[in-house]
């Protein structure tokens, strides 16, 4: 699987997207909130995978 690096300064940033989406999904309705809602999800998995790379030791 091929593998990127995230910085600190991309990981705080889409955290950050996250938040604001997230909110976003809860103030709009209908299909454009589902819709919103996966994004979030999608992102918070991206976060989540990238916190973890991040604080793991690399196999050099």
């Amino acid at each position: 699987m091929p593998s990127i690096e995230i910085t600190p300064i991309e990981l705080m940033s889409l955290k950050k997207l996250a938040v604001i989406n997230g909110v976003l999904a809860k103030t709009i309705s209908g299909q454009a909130s589902v819709e919103q809602m996966a994004l979030t999800r999608v992102l918070i998995d991206v976060v989540n995978r990238a916190d973890v790379a991040n604080h793991t030791p690399s196999k050099a």
